[in-house]
């Protein structure tokens, strides 16, 4: 798993889906700053890359879930891949939003899903967990089982962790933030200093945003 960790990180690295700026902190919808920022739907344009991703989720899903019934996508930016990983494995498709829709028929689920149906959820990366658990508990209402969820990119927050298990919600990514910062330092995108600040927000990012406003 290591060598598939190091080779998404150097693809999401060279074609700047990650982005690391400890001097120059990104902020996040969540009102935090972060060193860090992750947009993994710049994948869609790169077809190899995006190729090896689909064959290696879709791998982990058949040695992992084989009783998998429907893969669902948390909503926006997990769809594509989500419905790629789909088609791949021949089932069924839906994506689930974080809240309601204002208009029509008001879903949250886009897409058929049938009581007590297993369901893996997509994500294309993972942060504070908010919208995936929202999507995990919306599935669950519906009478169905998250047997799992998948992502390209953890950020690895410990937060977010006890949450999962709390959960019972088993997660595997692609690649992540200790494989991230590793790679960036073995190819020389950041320096030591830098790779220090990245590693002290990861423990505490609430705090370090608050300390670096």
């Amino acid at each position: 798993m290591k060598q598939l960790n190091d080779f998404v990180a150097s693809k999401l690295l060279r074609m700047k889906a990650i982005k690391l700026q400890p001097h120059n902190p990104f902020l996040w919808a969540t009102g935090w700053n972060s060193p860090i920022y992750c947009d993994n739907r710049k994948i869609l344009s790169y077809p190899q890359v995006r190729n090896v991703i689909k064959v290696e989720l879709a791998r982990i899903v058949a040695e992992e879930y084989p009783d998998v019934d429907v893969i669902a996508a948390v909503a926006t930016n997990a769809i594509a891949m989500g419905v790629l990983l789909a088609q791949e494995l021949g089932l069924p498709f839906i994506y689930v939003h974080s809240s309601p829709k204002d208009h029509g028929f008001e879903n949250m689920i886009e897409g058929d899903l049938r009581p007590r149906q297993n369901v893996l959820v997509v994500e294309d990366q993972v942060s504070v967990g908010k919208n995936s658990m929202k999507v995990v508990e919306t599935i669950r209402k519906n009478a169905c089982k998250v047997v799992g969820m998948l992502a390209i990119f953890d950020y690895q927050l410990s937060a977010t962790r006890q949450q999962f298990k709390k959960e019972e919600i088993n997660l595997t990514a692609l690649t992540n933030f200790e494989a991230v910062i590793r790679h960036a330092l073995e190819e020389g995108y950041i320096h030591e200093e830098d790779a220090e600040i990245l590693q002290t927000w990861q423990k505490n990012p609430e705090k370090w945003s608050m300390d670096n406003k």
